[in-house]
């Protein structure tokens, strides 16, 4: 489990070194181009992550993924300013609508998948109520056999 958090960490990091050297080099149009795609690739890893782990992540894995989604904030900040720098604002904005609409889908899924297991949980607690409902039920049946035949003897 904590393979996939530290995945996205580590996409984080390659996304950190590529906006540096993009500083650095003052934004070349094909470094610009491969900093959009680690940054979409880091995007899809934390969504994958999260959407697998909807509800059933540990405290630390928790909170890595709450570091990472703040990175991941930090990054379309640095990004943005980089983008108005160069003038190329239309860039930014065409980037983020296409972003948006992945970022939506993303997040009905993940809110399916939670009531989904929020379903299956209140499922299993009804099944194990009358499972273990039965199980009593015909324990005292069973007792209550026993004592009329031997009482009876």
């Amino acid at each position: 489990m904590i393979g996939e958090v530290a995945a996205v960490i580590s996409a984080l990091k390659i996304l950190n070194d590529g906006l540096n050297t993009l500083k650095e080099s003052a934004g070349h149009a094909q470094s610009l181009q491969t900093l959009v795609g680690k940054w979409g690739e880091a995007n899809e890893k934390y969504q994958s992550v999260e959407r697998a782990k909807a509800g059933a992540m540990s405290y630390k894995e928790a909170l890595a993924m709450e570091s990472a989604k703040r990175q991941l904030i930090n990054f379309d900040r640095q990004f943005q300013d980089i983008c108005l720098m160069q003038g190329q604002g239309d860039l930014y904005k065409a980037v983020k609508s296409r972003m948006e609409e992945s970022r939506l889908a993303h997040e009905k899924e993940v809110a399916k998948i939670r009531i989904r297991r929020k379903e299956l949980r209140k499922t299993l607690k009804i099944v194990g109520t009358v499972v273990f409902a039965w199980v009593t039920f015909m324990s005292f049946v069973f007792v209550f056999v026993w004592i009329v035949e031997n009482g009876a003897k």
